[in-house]
């Protein structure tokens, strides 16, 4: 009967994430990822292809040897490397232990893809609030591009997104599934997973607000620069 009921939540998650506009822009995000990844190996192999027909267009001049061979030749070697650069592996895996080491700017979209990963081991319920984390994750992206990582702001975001939150994760996961619902004590890890992703999506939100503050502050600081500069010049010489 549990199994039964699990298929059936499990079959609803699936239902609410194809309807949910969230869970819709997270996997538009994640093609868009997918896409860019396979054009920049089709750009690797493109000019991989170039230099070895230049090669072998070279050589074979200096030779004077070109002929239809040379041509044949250097085409198959192209298509031999651009098939290993296609069916290469593509980027390694993302892990929780590895999220602390990414590059700040690249922290959001390495962990909405690890909380993508892990979607499937977390219960139906945390559904809506992972949709929600991979939004806020993509509105704080562009905050961190030019933030420096030394700022106690970057340290904060760091330790919630690359810490905090795949401990909540992971700690839910270590809990055995027959206790996940009710641990014995009236606690529900579920519940409280829930409630964590939740806070954790709060904050990330709290977090975007207050790095695009100092934006704002520093374009009113500047247009009232321009004002004073320039409007005050304009009643001087009127």
């Amino acid at each position: 009967m549990t199994s039964e009921s699990d298929r059936i939540l499990q079959q609803a998650d699936q239902l609410l994430r194809r309807v949910s506009p969230a869970a819709r822009d997270l996997a538009r995000r994640q093609r868009q990822r997918r896409q860019q990844r396979m054009m920049r190996r089709l750009r690797t192999a493109v000019i991989w292809g170039a230099v070895i027909m230049a090669a072998i267009i070279g050589v074979s001049m200096v030779l004077s040897a070109l002929n239809l061979a040379w041509i044949v030749g250097g085409l198959i070697i192209c298509a031999i490397i651009a098939f290993f650069i296609l069916v290469a592996p593509g980027e390694e895996e993302t892990t929780a232990e590895k999220l602390m080491e990414s590059e700040l700017p690249a922290l959001p979209a390495k962990t909405e893809s690890w909380l993508a990963s892990q979607r499937l081991a977390l219960p139906a319920p945390a559904a809506r609030q992972l949709d929600g984390i991979a939004t806020r994750l993509e509105e704080l992206r562009p905050q961190l591009e030019n933030l420096d990582p030394r700022e106690p702001a970057a340290v904060e975001v760091r330790r919630l997104v690359g810490v905090e939150l795949p401990e909540l994760v992971e700690g839910y996961k270590r809990v055995p599934e027959h206790l996940r619902r009710d641990d014995g004590r009236g606690r529900s890890p579920e519940k409280q997973l829930v409630e964590g992703l939740g806070i954790v999506e709060e904050e990330i939100g709290r977090m975007t607000r207050q790095l695009a503050s100092g934006d704002l502050d520093a374009l009113a600081t500047q247009g009232k620069y321009l004002e004073l500069k320039y409007r005050g010049d304009e009643e001087v010489s009127g």
